[in-house]
């Protein structure tokens, strides 16, 4: 079992001011069979009118609106966490809900480059679900290159595929893609870890009734270095920050994680 502190921090500038800015944030961890939320504090500049909800993936999810001028936003959250409390991180009673996981999205539907990668793959030796996923997060880790401002968060798996390169959000694409012609379900998951500056993202496969979480990016099988946030289909249902607000603004968001013991 792993105690770790976590502090995370996202920063909007704006060049002009801006009014009736309203938001939801998805930014919240929550407790699982492998890490226990043992406390969690936002704060939010400027002051924001908040409610708190759950969405239908079951992600902890921060409403509100800021109404009077602004040309900032921030929130900021610190809390700690027991993980590593197993090596899964939850049961799935009803494995036929889940079948949506199954399901192609804008992001991960495959084109000739997915196929013709697919087909490359040997997983004829594979012996269960789990080892076919670890052999795909093997692969795809082997095989593109890690480069940064090569992509954007509008890019799909097939676009990022057919380059060979991008950051983990495209690794974590690709393996949902690859997972999923294989007829295996699988989520998009976001959250922080250890030695990483900001948000990552990685992959959650459902193996005999039970979640477990796969890193492609950096091919580790998910572990007490890691805390949480939320899980979807796909990037969409996990956007950190989403919103709107009245004004004619360029903006710039810088993102801070920190995960310690």
């Amino acid at each position: 079992m792993e105690q770790l502190h976590f502090r995370f921090t996202t920063r909007l500038e704006l060049d002009s001011e801006v009014k009736n800015h309203y938001f939801t944030l998805k930014c919240i961890p929550k407790s699982n069979v492998r890490q226990r939320i043992e406390s969690c504090n936002i704060t939010i500049t400027p002051d924001a009118d908040i409610f708190y909800n759950t969405d239908s993936f079951g992600n902890i999810t921060v409403s509100g609106s800021i109404i009077p001028p602004h040309s900032s936003f921030e929130f900021t959250l610190v809390g700690s966490a027991a993980t590593g409390l197993d090596v899964f991180e939850e049961l799935e009673d009803d494995e036929i809900k889940c079948a949506y996981y199954k399901y192609h999205t804008g992001y991960t539907r495959p084109g000739k480059y997915l196929e013709e990668y697919f087909k490359s793959l040997d997983l004829t030796q594979c012996k269960s679900t789990y080892d076919k996923v670890t052999a795909i997060m093997h692969a795809i880790n082997r095989d593109l290159v890690y480069e940064k401002k090569i992509t954007d968060i509008s890019t799909s798996a097939e676009q990022a595929m057919s380059i060979g390169k991008g950051v983990c959000q495209d690794y974590a694409h690709i393996m949902l893609a690859l997972c999923r012609m294989s007829g295996i379900a699988v989520r998009y998951t976001v959250g922080i870890m250890k030695g990483e500056g900001e948000s990552h993202a990685w992959v959650e496969a459902l193996c005999k009734n039970r979640w477990y979480g796969f890193d492609p990016t950096n091919n580790l099988l998910v572990d007490g270095n890691y805390i949480k946030i939320s899980s979807g289909r796909d990037y969409s249902d996990c956007i950190i920050n989403k919103g709107q607000f009245i004004g004619n603004a360029s903006q710039h968001t810088i993102v801070a994680a920190s995960v310690t013991d």
